[in-house]
């Protein structure tokens, strides 16, 4: 059971990472230092591909703002990609489409 639970926020350059797996309050912890830490190195863009993330409460989307947020702070601008359906369905919900750049 706790493989299912795994999320993996994996570099794929200093200005690429994608995320996979299951964004809850079992896996955001971990995920927003190691987030952090690859903000702070990216120069000045940052994308992150959702194609992989098979799962995300409301804790999840907390934690793409907070990497906007550390990012913008650092002057890095974040973009994320090909985020599922069910996020895209919150994000805009939610009315922080405009904050994701989704409009």
């Amino acid at each position: 059971m706790k493989n299912a639970m795994n999320a993996k926020l994996i570099a794929i350059s200093p200005q690429q990472a994608q995320l996979s797996g299951r964004l809850d309050r079992l896996t955001a912890k971990e995920l927003l230092q190691q987030g952090r830490r690859l903000i702070a190195k990216a120069g000045s863009q940052w994308q992150v591909d959702l194609a992989e993330v098979n799962h995300s409460s409301s804790v999840g989307i907390a934690l793409l703002l907070d990497w906007l947020r550390y990012g913008q702070g650092k002057n890095v601008t974040l973009e994320f990609l090909n985020v599922p359906d069910k996020m895209l369905d919150v994000i805009e919900f939610s009315g922080l489409a405009e904050v994701f750049k989704l409009n």
